[in-house]
């Protein structure tokens, strides 16, 4: 199998696969090609585990590591298989410091007494910082490679390790609601992590009034539009969707700790997952990593949103202003209501007739 067809951080991985053979390798934040196969095929690893967050990674690798017994690979906030240990991590650098921080102190615990960590990633989202950052956790941090715009670091000796419990690495904050204050639980790396965001504010802000029926809640994040929405009108069902493990996670924390009963979370690309059809749709949609991908999920979101309504069903959405969204509702829905724009946020508003 050729490298050819390997993103640059994971030919940057083989091109230094000397450095990291291992018995049981570790993938953390993977992209969504075929390393690990080539890992397989090279003799660089024996075994070899996953944990991605991102399902629409999960959905484009998993057939092929469902073919080979030495790979496992897992869609989850967190590894599962507490009892493992890895001589070796590759670790792929995601722009979220509280997420790293997170998954650092997640995998330490994981390493066997001689294993290292290699962080991988582009310069563009700042490996070359992370050498220094590195020495916080470790005794020994090189810099391996820098080749195709990414570097390669190194990790070994561990200052120290603690034990790791990611239930305990919610951040609690709260939202007002109605002369109340509803309380939401979300992990590292979650959009608008610790903080109810302005555009979500905005948006909240125009419900008065809340339909009954089936919610959908697309790019649910930490659950923060449900648990208000669940306040404002009892008796709805809600499904919570996202691409993110750790945003599932973090909504049913808040959802559950708030006494939501009638819901559930689903793990979606996009629209791909999601079964049934709604009364309301509503969203924040995720375009905020800055990825042009993230754009086209979303469009594609719009354009199949009449297909998931009822008759009479309503779709609703906040938006950076400067997001040209409007347009593609009204191409799906032949209408298209602004209902506010305030800092720098639109709220759009569509029915299916």
């Amino acid at each position: 199998m050729g490298f050819d067809s390997l993103v640059n951080t994971s030919q940057l991985v083989m091109r230094n696969a000397q450095w990291l053979e291992s018995d049981n390798m570790l993938l953390v934040g993977m992209p969504a090609d075929n390393l690990a196969s080539v890992l397989l095929e090279e003799g660089v690893a024996t075994r070899v585990s996953g944990l991605t967050r991102d399902y629409a990674v999960y959905r484009r690798i998993r057939s092929v590591w469902a073919r080979n017994e030495r790979l496992n690979l897992e869609f989850a906030p967190v590894v599962s298989k507490t009892e493992q240990r890895f001589d070796g991590v590759i670790l792929f650098l995601q722009k979220s410091k509280p997420l790293m921080d997170y998954w650092l102190d997640m995998l330490l615990p994981l390493l066997t007494k001689d294993g290292c960590i290699w962080l991988v990633g582009e310069n563009g989202e700042g490996i070359k910082s992370w050498r220094k950052r590195l020495k916080n956790t470790f005794e020994s941090v090189k810099n391996l490679d820098n080749a195709r715009h990414c570097g390669l670091l190194e990790g070994a000796a561990p200052v120290s390790i603690e034990a790791f419990d990611w239930q305990k690495a919610f951040t609690e904050f709260e939202i007002p609601v109605a002369g109340q204050r509803l309380s939401i639980q979300s992990l590292p790396g979650v959009f608008s992590h610790g903080r109810l965001d302005v555009g979500t504010q905005v948006l909240l802000d125009t419900f008065d009034m809340m339909p009954s029926g089936k919610v959908l809640d697309f790019g649910c994040g930490a659950g923060v539009i449900s648990a208000y929405l669940a306040q404002v009108k009892d008796g709805n069902d809600y499904t919570l969707v996202d691409c993110d493990a750790l945003a599932l996670a973090s909504s049913e924390h808040s959802l559950q700790q708030l006494g939501v009963e009638r819901f559930k979370t689903v793990a979606s690309d996009g629209l791909s997952d999601v079964e049934g059809s709604f009364d309301f749709i509503v969203s924040n949609p995720p375009f905020h990593q800055g990825v042009k991908t993230h754009y086209a999920v979303t469009e594609q979101f719009l354009a199949e949103s009449p297909q998931r309504l009822n008759k009479g069903g309503e779709l609703r959405i906040v938006a950076n202003s400067f997001l040209r969204y409007e347009p593609i509702i009204v191409k799906a829905f032949g209408h298209c209501k602004t209902l506010v724009t305030r800092n720098g946020f639109s709220v759009y508003q569509a029915i299916k007739r």
